[in-house]
């Protein structure tokens, strides 16, 4: 994971894509091309106007990975823009060293990170099969093949050895409640040399909700002094790591993927996604099988980058994070934002469904946007932050509820009141408060992943009122918990490969997707996302990573489930009906696998 960039990305508005007018790339010596909002992209004066550009200036804004930059020119006929000599976003992306266990595949690098729009990449010397060591090139092309960038990093093959080992003793002492932490020591072994522990005191609890119901128990470790581990996260340090059991996904590489799908939109941005890596875990002495280990959810330096508020410390000019989440009412500070009656479970499966009763919840195309809870995930001392970052997020929600809805126009002043936007446009208002980008890259994730507890919980987002705030709009990261994705729960929204999903009013939508999914600009911009995502060959890497693990750790797997005999059955009662017919781990990483790649075609059809 490359630490993350300090820089802060501006979207601005393009006035045909604010308008409501499709946006589409140029292949001519400009960058980018947008329509006037006095014509129309379809117009026949469009279609047969003699450009007549003149120039119009320098844009010095800071170019985003959908919109390249440089001196703007305007038709003085139809209005038309293009931008020449334009300048591109460089720093959301990197080509690092790998090293792979040999396992007779030949493996290759791919830039991790998003592609500029209208960039392409080709390799050099990438690829290596037998153990030893290569070093490839990646070069970066612009949209006239001119060459903006070479980066070079190294493949590494190594001896089969399996996945590093992880040893906690608690002394006998029984892990059992994630309520009370157990005093421990850690170790581990069968790892680089550097990585190796000794000993290191610390403490381990137990974790999670649904997952805390399984045989095969999540923990959390606390450690006594910050330290890193196994190299995760270029090294940083921290007290706070989790162990994800995996149980109720019998490929145990979903988390995985999603987080290799979040490193790739966040980590090299002014934001953040967790680190990972498979381990094997041993609880004093006994083998515990596979776990994947990553990083804890939390303001940190390395982390998700907010002021928490200093021990007893009152005021309201810290940051926040916060957790769209529907057991909040389980932690010690939460509050709901919306109208209706909270949602009991997943429409279709035991105990789900809509309460009735109540305030009336906000309509919006035909669907109900019902009350959510949310969790306060940082240190707070006093009712009144809390009461503090209510007002804040509730007030955010309701300028883009009414944006939407056809209200009107608002923003937030600096009591945090509705007021009057500046703007002319759903966009510029809109982006004022939230940082859409991230939202955009949020998005795109879950609508690949088909997550089901996209409205229901792990769903982080933060806001920061300090001074030193590097979040001044609520933003949207930290992606979490996706063992109940991608195929993998008996839902029919969730099941299927193909389809639009957080756009769609399902039982367990989220009202922010749902919201954004009906703004003026949503149509083009998010095309150009998903432009930038698959050129970028993100999922490629993704499915690649899956069956790497597959294949490299192939014995830690079969281990696993000789100790865990749940490969091939109904556990949990949600797993869909095909995992039934798994033989194997590979059975499973298989059909993870193809429901991945089935899942891009779809997504392919629909953004195209």
């Amino acid at each position: 994971m490359k630490p993350l960039i300090k820089k802060s990305f501006m979207l601005l508005a393009l006035i045909g894509m604010i308008s409501g007018c499709e946006v589409s790339s140029s292949t001519s010596n400009s960058s980018f091309n947008s329509v006037s909002p006095n014509s129309s992209p379809n117009s026949s004066t469009s279609s047969i106007c003699e450009h007549d550009f003149v120039f119009d200036g320098d844009v010095s804004d800071a170019p985003t990975i959908i919109q390249s930059k440089g001196a703007k020119y305007v038709c003085s006929k139809c209005g038309q823009e293009k931008y020449e000599n334009a300048s591109y976003d460089l720093n959301e992306y990197e080509f690092v060293d790998q090293t792979y266990m040999y396992d007779g595949n030949e493996h290759q690098l791919t830039i991790r990170g998003m592609i500029p729009f209208g960039c392409t990449v080709e390799y050099e010397n990438n690829s290596l099969q037998e153990i030893g060591e290569k070093e490839a090139t990646a070069k970066v092309y612009d949209e006239k093949h001119q060459l903006i960038d070479v980066k070079k990093a190294k493949i590494h093959i190594i001896e089969k050895t399996g996945m590093p080992n992880i040893r906690i003793d608690t002394n006998n002492v029984p892990v059992e409640s994630k309520e009370t932490y157990v005093s421990m020591t850690l170790s581990t072994d069968n790892c680089d040399e550097a990585y190796i522990k000794n000993n290191v005191p610390g403490e381990i609890r137990c974790r999670g909700n649904g997952t805390m119901t399984y045989d095969k128990k999540p923990y959390r470790i606390k450690f006594t002094s910050k330290t890193n581990m196994l190299g995760l996260n270029q090294g940083a340090r921290a007290k706070s790591w989790v162990l994800l059991a995996e149980y109720a996904d019998q490929s145990m590489v979903r988390n995985s993927t999603a987080f290799y799908l979040g490193n790739s939109l966040f980590n090299y941005s002014n934001n953040y996604s967790s680190d990972y890596m498979p381990v094997n875990v041993y609880l004093n002495g006994s083998y515990n099988g596979v776990y994947v280990l990553a990083e804890q959810q939390q303001a940190n330096s390395n982390r998700i980058q907010i002021n928490e508020a200093e021990d007893g410390y009152t005021g309201t000019d810290v940051g926040y994070l916060i957790e769209l989440d529907s057991r909040a009412s389980e932690e010690d500070y939460y509050f709901s934002v919306g109208k209706g009656t909270d949602w009991g479970g997943f429409p279709g499966m035991p105990g789900g469904g809509w309460g009735g009763g109540g305030e009336q919840p906000d309509k919006l195309d035909g669907a109900s946007l019902y009350r959510k809870d949310y969790a306060v995930k940082t240190d707070v001392f006093a009712q009144e932050q809390v009461n503090f970052v209510k007002k804040y997020l509730t007030n955010v929600y309701y300028a883009f509820y009414k944006a939407v809805h056809g209200d009107g126009l608002f923003v937030l002043d600096e009591n945090n009141e509705l007021v009057a936007s500046p703007y002319t446009t759903q966009f510029e208002t809109l982006n004022s408060i939230i940082d859409l980008e991230s939202v955009f890259k949020m998005y795109l994730l879950h609508e690949y992943m088909k997550d089901v507890d996209v409205g229901f919980g792990s769903f982080y987002m933060f806001v920061d009122f300090s001074t030193t705030s590097k979040y001044k709009r609520l933003t949207f990261g930290a992606p979490w918990d996706f063992d109940w994705s991608s195929g993998n729960v008996n839902t029919s929204e969730c099941y299927g490969s193909s389809g639009e999903y957080c756009s769609k009013n399902q039982g367990n939508f989220n009202p922010w997707f749902f919201m954004l999914s009906r703004t003026d600009f949503f149509k083009s911009m998010f095309k150009k996302y998903y432009s930038v995502f698959k050129n970028s060959q993100i999922l490629e890497g993704a499915i690649a990573q899956a069956n790497y693990f597959a294949s490299a750790f192939k014995g830690d797997y079969v281990k696993n489930y000789q100790k865990w005999d749940n490969l091939g059955k109904i556990t949990p009662k949600y797993t869909p009906d095909i995992a039934r017919t798994f033989k194997s781990h590979q059975d499973a990483v298989d059909y993870l696998t193809k429901w991945l790649t089935d899942r891009k075609k779809s997504l392919d059809q629909i953004f195209q």
